[in-house]
């Protein structure tokens, strides 16, 4: 079965997770955001929900391919401190796989982003697209990045929730961008 969303197809798949459910998703696609790396698109929609939200997936997709070099500077200082909320929370002695880092510079050579999903908040009911992957200081937990509406920077940190608010069931939590242990980013940075 396929599925067009923005000019983009989309084939339901049998989901490599759980058995009972399908995925929608996309093509391999060169993503701006990350230099034009390649990546499918994951929709984390039912079939109701797909019809029913088809105008905001859409613009959530269609702004989320619109991200682009600035928007990865932008996203140097959360990604940062991610990094060093870590770094300070548990020592750089775990830090097996890379070099301790003195500035945001060079993050992105730590970063290793596999997947792009595009799903609404249970919190907020905003839409959101989601990168997520591996970073080399945080192994365990990996890195998610997320916009509302494809194009307003929402959360940076491990693997998760889309937002903050979903992360902890409370919607002024927005205003952080990255909310760690010692160090938090705010969204008006």
């Amino acid at each position: 079965m396929e599925l067009e969303i923005g000019n983009i197809s989309f084939t339901k798949e049998k989901s490599e997770y759980d058995e009972d459910w399908y995925d929608w998703l996309s093509s391999e696609l060169p993503i701006p955001l990350l230099n034009n790396s390649k990546l499918q698109v994951r929709l984390d929609f039912n079939d109701q929900e797909l019809d029913e939200f088809r105008s905001e997936i859409e613009a959530t997709l269609r702004n989320t391919l619109n991200l682009e070099k600035q928007d990865r500077e932008r996203l140097k200082k959360h990604l940062f401190a991610y990094y060093k909320d870590f770094v300070l929370d548990v020592g750089e002695e775990c830090l097996d796989d890379m070099l301790a880092q003195d500035d945001e510079e060079h993050i992105w050579d730590f970063v290793h982003i596999t997947s792009l999903s595009i799903s609404k908040s249970q919190i907020t009911e905003e839409f959101f697209c989601q990168f997520t992957g591996g970073c080399d200081w945080e192994i365990e937990h990996g890195i998610s990045m997320s916009f509302k509406n494809g194009n307003n920077l929402a959360k940076v940190g491990s693997y998760g929730h889309v937002n903050n608010s979903d992360a902890y069931a409370d919607q002024t939590m927005d205003k952080y961008i990255y909310y760690g242990n010692i160090i938090k980013t705010y969204a008006a940075e």
